[in-house]
């Protein structure tokens, strides 16, 4: 493909390019030859004043993102949550920690103008970078003590009212120079106390590379000075006394001065210009000599440069443009004939142009292609596994060719399978994040990254979504004894079940298959852990269920006629304490026996659950409330809940059938239990443990009808009458200034400040230090 030289082309633009520096010179030169000293000297001041005005700008440039910085970090809401809990650092608080570490990254990814900034919480006493979170020692002994910076001088002076005023670490005691540092009290609220404090260093590097393009012009010295002419950066380096400036403020509009001085024994002119937008002075310092000896060099030079430059950078410049352009013409044709896009239509753009569009289409192609394809690698990797799990793989078919073309590579022929049933990942969310399939999604990422990184530890394992569960394939290495594999099993699932608890509150069972010796086991191995995980309705949830510790299954349960009628006749007394032993009875003798299989369990259960609902119907209960409950106990045990979670249902309904039954008996006690409970809290308020749970327990009766009785007796749920009481007492407290907030808040009962203060406000309409300060006036 032929390319034809065009006007707006690469070739014209570097002609062009090369005249225009070539004509510089020739221009300077012309009118230095024609023109006196005085000229001369004009020229060099307005030399500097462009460069003291193209550095202003820059330095602007650094101090307006400096403050555009500061306020984005200022106003964040997690910083000024953490302001207000650095005393008291939770879980929540630590996530907001990892969390505000991504957004610092984020806001300074480039460095360009900064090169880093921190918080230092005064109460909390630690530092917050923005990239990692230190304690303050370990803070100045890494950043500071460098630098000469001691932690008093540097705590003492971040400890003072700031308001966005820049310095450098000089001012409290540090021996490097050129060092500017804005600090910014936190919070910005006016009248505020400080408690943090947010410090943004500028880039250093940068700041002087700006400062050597001016210092390399003319031999001179280039100096930034604040609105009190103190020394902030300078391009000179040590050994001379300490420079004083007496330069003071302009007035009027913003220009360049000049002014005179004698440093050294030498006379040097002081060019300078203010910054209006934070009175900061750049000053640019030449010797006076240096005026002389150019005038006389460039009048001595100036007829035969003139001449001679005009000749040689024609020649050169076309001899060069010629010679660059070559290899860009070579590249775009060679492009083009490759490319979907045509170069028919670059009238209006260049050579450049183009090839910058060629190149994004062939990333943006490039990237979406390995998306795709990697998307479908772990979509046909886990249909692999999980076909491997269900021994669906055909006679014949190349497993150990195939398992490493997806990264697969067996250490041995050593397996077991471990199954994961998550039973609650709530407490990972928040509550406003309603999408179910993408919360399953990210929970399973999380599992499988941090258990297959768990097992490489020792042997490595792979993990597959299987039947609405994870299942792990453990490969152990061939070395490994079968008591070592069994360790190492138990160390793997014992750590990965703590630390997905703690530290992403994921809830989940564990069962696990015998080890086995050829992968050709490993449907059998599934089935295995298939089978333990069946008793997680007799072991509860977050159990560990072992495969090799499951004992021989009786056929058969114990639950006589007799049984069943006492049961009965202890509901239609009304006694509730007696129902529920005789429930537990049934239950626990069924299990501490020999080993009930989990089918046996479930019938026992249905029969319990027709026997509730024969002494329910038996108190002339509500008959459609009563087949709604025994409707919703079916539909748990069908999707596989746990003993436990079925006896909690069955006491609840229990206790709800004995107390339809008792109320009947007891309802001309119900005003004496009203008073007693008033009188209860009235006496022990102060009690952080009281409760609801307490509260029912101390008066013999389960909380959900003690929590429905006082509902209907006061009008308040008990909780809300509870807190609302012990509000009211603290208003007391807090009209005597000796006691500190936190005390009222232990002394009312409350476990932590923060939930005194955030109900003292729902109630109240203001807070507890507002309410203090209210009646103090």
């Amino acid at each position: 493909m032929k390319i034809n030289w065009r006007w707006k082309g690469m070739l014209s633009r570097w002609l062009w390019s090369y005249a225009i520096v070539l004509l510089i010179p020739i221009i300077v030169m012309a009118v230095t030859h024609l023109q006196t000293q005085r000229v001369i000297e004009d020229e060099i001041s307005k030399a500097n004043s462009a460069l003291l005005s193209q550095l202003q700008q820059e330095i602007d440039n650094y101090i307006d993102y400096t403050y555009r910085l500061s306020e984005v970090i200022s106003l964040n809401p997690k910083v000024s949550s953490l302001i207000r809990s650095q005393k008291e650092i939770g879980t929540a608080e630590r996530i907001s920690i990892v969390q505000l570490l991504a957004e610092f990254k984020a806001y300074n990814i480039t460095k360009r103008y900064v090169s880093g900034f921190y918080i230092y919480f005064h109460e909390g006493d630690f530092v917050l970078t923005d990239s990692s979170y230190y304690e303050t020692d370990m803070f100045v002994q890494q950043h500071l003590s460098p630098m000469g910076v001691s932690l008093e001088q540097w705590r003492g002076y971040l400890m003072q009212m700031h308001k966005g005023s820049f310095s450098t670490l000089r001012e409290f005691g540090g021996e490097r120079k050129g060092t500017i540092m804005q600090t910014q009290s936190l919070p910005l609220q006016l009248g505020s106390v400080p408690l943090a404090t947010l410090a943004i260093e500028l880039n250093e590097e940068q700041l002087m590379s700006s400062i050597s393009n001016i210092q390399s012009y003319n031999q001179g010295k280039v100096y930034i000075l604040d609105a009190e002419n103190k020394l902030l950066a300078t391009s000179e380096t040590e050994g001379h006394g300490e420079r004083v400036f007496d330069i003071p403020r302009s007035e009027g509009e913003q220009r360049i001065l000049k002014t005179s001085a004698i440093w050294d024994g030498e006379e040097v002119i002081l060019s300078y210009i203010e910054s209006g937008r934070n009175s900061w002075k750049y000053v640019y310092v030449l010797p006076a000599r240096l005026y002389s000896e150019k005038a006389e060099y460039v009048w001595n030079m100036t007829v035969l440069m003139l001449a001679v430059a005009a000749v040689i950078g024609f020649i050169i410049s076309v001899l060069l443009a010629r010679k660059n352009y070559s290899p860009l013409r070579r590249l775009v044709r060679n492009v083009a004939e490759r490319s979907e896009l045509s170069i028919i239509n670059m009238s209006e753009s260049n050579e450049y142009d183009y090839l910058e569009e060629v190149l994004d289409n062939a990333l943006d192609r490039y990237t979406l292609m390995n998306r795709t394809l990697e998307k479908q690698n772990k979509t046909l990797r886990s249909n692999l596994l999980t076909r491997l799990l269900k021994g669906r793989i055909e006679n014949g078919f190349p497993i150990a060719d195939v398992l490493p073309e997806y990264g697969i590579k067996l250490h041995s022929e050593k397996f077991a399978i471990v199954l994961f049933y998550l039973e609650d990942y709530s407490g990972f969310f928040r509550q406003d994040e309603q999408d179910a399939e993408k919360k399953r999604e990210f929970v399973h990422h999380i599992m499988s990254n941090i258990v297959e990184e768990l097992a490489a530890q020792k042997h490595q394992g792979w993990m597959t979504e299987v039947d609405e569960m994870l299942a792990c394939i453990v490969n152990f290495r061939p070395d490994t004894s079968p008591e070592s594999a069994l360790e190492d099993l138990k160390n793997l699932i014992e750590e990965a079940q703590r630390f997905i608890g703690n530290r992403f509150h994921i809830l989940f069972t564990i069962s696990v298959s015998s080890i086995h010796r050829s992968s050709a086991e490993l449907p059998v191995a599934y089935l295995e852990a298939l089978e333990a995980m069946e008793y997680r309705m007799l072991l509860g949830v977050q159990s560990i269920i072992w495969h090799n510790q499951l004992q021989q299954q009786k056929p058969s349960y114990d639950y006589s006629m007799e049984m069943e009628q006492k049961l009965i006749n202890n509901v239609n007394a009304g006694d509730f304490l007696g129902a529920t032993a005789m429930l537990d009875e049934i239950i626990d003798s069924n299990l501490a026996g020999d080993n009930i299989s989990v089918d046996m369990i479930r019938c026992l259960m249905f029969d319990m659950c027709s026997t509730m609902m024969k002494a329910a119907m038996e108190t002339n209960m509500d008959r459609s409330e009563l087949y709604e409950e025994n409707l919703q106990a079916i539909r748990e045990l069908m999707s596989g809940s746990t003993v436990a979670s079925m006896r909690e249902r069955m006491t609840q309904f229990l206790h709800k059938v004995c107390g339809y039954v008792d109320e009947r008996k007891k309802s001309n006690k119900k005003i004496r239990l009203k008073e007693s409970v008033l009188a209860y809290i009235s006496e022990n308020y102060q009690n952080q443990d009281l409760n609801i749970s307490t509260i029912a327990e101390y008066f013999s009766v389960h909380p959900s009808y003690l929590s429905r009785y006082f509902k209907e007796q006061v009008g308040d749920n008990l909780t809300d009458y509870l807190n609302k009481y012990r509000v009211e007492q603290s208003k007391t407290l807090l009209q005597l200034p000796h006691i500190f907030i936190r005390d009222v808040s232990e002394m009312v009962g409350f476990y932590s400040i923060s939930t005194y203060i955030r109900l003292f406000k729902k109630y109240e309409g203001v807070t507890p230090s507002v309410y203090r300060e209210g009646k103090s006036n």
